[in-house]
């Protein structure tokens, strides 16, 4: 989906509104756990809140990275031939990191 500069821009600003929502909470949250102890992650994150949380605030992450990525490209990149697979690659790597994250958190969950 082909986002013009105001809609992008507005996106940008609620996934960072998001972002910093979600990490104040589980900023005070993960506080009262040792995230050394790996049990005490699990339990943490079994919790649907927190698993929840985490993964809005993940989520707000990568759109808030691939929105400002689009921007710097859109910038500073002027061949179309080197911006379009640029954009490939960003498009790539984010889903890649996504999708790896997700999984293996999902995965560790599940076990």
């Amino acid at each position: 989906m082909k986002l013009d500069y105001s809609k992008s821009w507005i996106l940008q600003k609620v996934t960072a509104i998001i972002f910093l929502l979600f990490l104040i909470y589980l900023f005070f949250s993960l506080q009262s756990i040792d995230i050394k102890n790996h049990n005490e992650l699990l339990i943490w994150f079994s919790n649907f809140f927190n698993f929840f949380s985490f993964t809005l605030l993940f989520s707000a992450v990568v759109i808030h990275s691939k929105l400002g990525l689009n921007s710097i490209i859109d910038d500073y990149i002027h061949d179309f031939k080197i911006k379009k697979r640029i954009l490939f690659l960003k498009n790539l790597s984010l889903i890649t990191i996504y999708i790896i994250v997700m999984g293996s958190l999902v995965k560790t969950i599940l076990l």
